[in-house]
């Protein structure tokens, strides 16, 4: 009883007083003991429904195979199921397929598209040098000075389609790829010449025509991931400029189907003073925001995401790192799965089927022998 109580009834205690102060104390003990007195199961958190039950069946399947279904390599629904089955747990099977489902696929309808794009993208970029429109109008041959004969002189004048140059013991075959595509959707509607192909760098200078300060050296491929393989071709690019230095004023430009968001070509030791890139898409990152928006969706904790790809890049290449230099994308092209994207998409082992096994550059003996 407190204090006031005992004041408020002094000299006598009135016995309900007390009966109701102890059915206070007994309510009090209630609530103490009763989570003890339930089920443990009723206590614990609840079982999440993507570590009990798979989020895909064969309709799901079926959707994943008409997307990838350009895929040049061999593929199925029955592979894909495989390959999903290769992952242990429902949750990581579940966390497999929205992988999956989220994938960046890069079919040849999308890849002509690409192409166009990145024409476009090339032509407002150059409409946007001073210096070229200058050259145009002060230019006696080009008799109509209006955009659209501007855009037509810088595609026939400009612009050099031009190889990467390889570096020693490696190759970038995937550009012959990438240029038949590009020459076939985004030059034929076009008034470009017949003789408008890709060369090598080295044959535009050594021919000494045209004028380097207004002329565009297009380089072109398919993925800029780390920037790595570029660095080297800007390395042999920039041997031939010393040998060819009226060309250093020139402009260089880098287009991609998909880079990646970090890159930046300025960053780029010796890159020439006039570089530049142009690309389709980023590439999609396995923490995307998409991505992670996603897994949380579904409960799946960030840090059980990163031990499911860190056990499964281990599984398929021996390595817990999400790519090459941790790159960790989530990329493929119709024709190969570049080295970027998480290993177990591509990699293969005495543990691991990979759903697209990597093709790219098969082979660089023509580069080796020259």
């Amino acid at each position: 009883m407190s204090a006031d109580n005992l004041e408020r009834n002094s000299p006598y205690i009135k016995p309900q007083i007390i009966a109701e102060e102890i059915k206070q104390l007994q309510r009090k003990l209630g609530e103490i003991v009763s989570p003890y007195q339930r089920p443990i199961s009723s206590i614990l958190p609840k079982e999440r429904q993507v570590e009990i039950d798979l989020l895909f069946d064969d309709i799901e399947i079926e959707a994943c195979y008409d997307r990838f279904s350009s895929w040049e390599g061999s593929l199925s629904k029955k592979k894909i199921r495989e390959w999903l089955n290769q992952f242990e747990t429902t949750m990581d099977k579940n966390i497999a397929y929205l992988l999956l489902s989220k994938f960046q696929f890069f079919s040849k309808t999308i890849i002509e598209d690409a192409t166009r794009s990145l024409q476009q993208k090339l032509l407002n970029l150059l409409l946007q040098k001073e210096s070229l429109r200058q050259a145009f109008y002060s230019d006696p041959k080009a008799s109509v000075k209006n955009e659209a004969e501007l855009q037509k002189w810088l595609r026939n004048k400009s612009i050099r389609y031009a190889e990467l140059p390889p570096p020693p013991n490696t190759s970038v075959e995937s550009q012959y790829r990438l240029w038949a595509i590009y020459e076939r959707s985004a030059l034929t509607a076009t008034s470009s010449p017949d003789s408008k192909k890709l060369r090598p760098l080295k044959e535009y200078f050594e021919a000494s025509s045209g004028n380097p300060e207004n002329s565009v050296f297009v380089f072109m491929d398919y993925t800029n991931g780390s920037g790595t393989q570029l660095t080297k071709c800007i390395k042999e690019i920039n041997k031939l400029i010393v040998k060819y230095p009226v060309w250093k004023n020139s402009f260089f430009i880098f287009m991609y189907v998909v880079q990646f968001q970090g890159f930046s070509v300025d960053a780029t030791v010796c890159v020439p003073s006039k570089s530049e890139t142009l690309f389709y898409e980023e590439i999609l990152h396995y923490k995307n925001p998409e991505i992670l928006e996603i897994l949380d969706i579904h409960k799946i904790l960030e840090v059980e995401y990163d031990a499911f790809i860190e056990k499964y890049c281990l599984r398929a290449s021996g390595k817990p790192f999400p790519g090459y230099r941790q790159s960790g994308a989530l990329t493929c092209h119709h024709y190969s799965c570049p080295n970027n994207t998480l290993p177990f998409f591509h990699k293969s082992s005495q543990t691991w089927q990979p759903l697209f096994k990597t093709s790219q550059t098969p082979t660089a003996t023509r580069y080796r022998q020259s």
